[in-house]
């Protein structure tokens, strides 16, 4: 396995401010969350820093540091406990990056992303106001402009011309007859990556494998820029922690949810790790195409 960096996702929150219709960010789970815990974070940022020996070691892989992809729920709702995460991984030399859906950012936010983030990703499902209202992509109704997000990547560009830029979207009933074009032309992203709605908690929205393909075909101009996943490649194929410290799996296998180890921050990463499951061909594939492709 070539690839040297190992993406581990954390969900570290539930919350969110959007009420997505198909969102899979639902866990089983009782207590407070993690992030809500300081020497919960700092025993959680020192396991994390572990894992790629005790994946090279039981999963027979090559990985010798860790990107930390904050996610949730929203990871910016929670200001001061999300920071306190930043600089416990910056303290342990780990790699940084997010995946929000944008409403949050703020001049703050963004000088912190262009300083010390690798990458940032932003939710986009639909450029259409009425679309996002119907799948839920909204604030109590309040909508976030396409301009807004342009002029927040601009000015985490303006700080740090080198991060990268991903924009992230599902496609779904009602936004796979759209066209993006225009929007993903002017934010100019490093990747788009595209879902299939994954059905893990409902199946609301789900759409078939043509219509995916019909949105896919549509934007073929940036082919170049698009990594695309369908529901098999998704499962199966990440390394995510759940707020409350578990590893848990996405399998299509487990009926009507994850499944889940025990804590890492308690039980430690060796052991919890022996507890889950990653399809590592998938992941290599996922990380190593995109690493390909620019490279060409």
């Amino acid at each position: 396995m070539n690839n040297q960096e190992l993406t581990i996702n954390w969900h570290i929150a539930e919350a969110c401010n959007y009420v997505c219709r198909y969102c899979f960010a639902k866990w089983e789970k009782s207590g407070r969350e993690l992030l809500h815990f300081s020497d919960g974070i700092a025993a959680m940022i020192t396991e994390i820093a572990k894992l790629p020996v005790l994946f090279n070691q039981q999963k027979g892989t090559s990985f010798d540091s860790v990107r930390l992809n904050l996610v949730g729920g929203e990871p910016l709702l929670y200001k001061a406990q999300t920071m306190q995460i930043i600089r416990a991984a910056r303290e342990q030399g780990l790699a940084l990056s997010m995946v929000t859906n944008g409403s949050l950012l703020d001049d703050e936010w963004c000088e912190v992303i262009a300083r010390d983030f690798k990458g940032i990703g932003i939710s986009i499902d639909s450029v259409s106001g009425q679309t996002n209202l119907d799948i839920g992509r909204h604030a109590k109704n309040q909508l976030m402009p396409s301009e807004q997000v342009v002029r927040r990547i601009q000015a985490i560009r303006a700080g740090n011309p080198n991060i990268g830029i991903k924009i992230n979207t599902v496609v779904n009933q009602l936004n796979y007859r759209e066209n993006m074009a225009d929007f993903i032309a002017e934010v100019a992203p490093d990747k788009w990556k595209i879902f299939k709605m994954l059905p893990m908690i409902t199946e609301d929205l789900s759409i078939d494998d043509t219509q995916f393909q019909q949105f896919l075909d549509r934007h073929q101009e940036f082919h170049h820029l698009i990594c695309s996943e369908n529901n098999n490649e998704m499962v199966d194929s990440y390394v995510m922690i759940d707020p409350l410290g578990r590893f848990f799996r996405n399998s299509l296998q487990v009926c009507g949810g994850y499944r889940y180890s025990q804590p890492i921050y308690q039980v430690g990463a060796e052991r919890a790790l022996t507890e889950m499951y990653v399809d590592t061909e998938k992941y290599r594939q996922r990380y190593i195409t995109i690493k390909q492709r620019k490279a060409a």
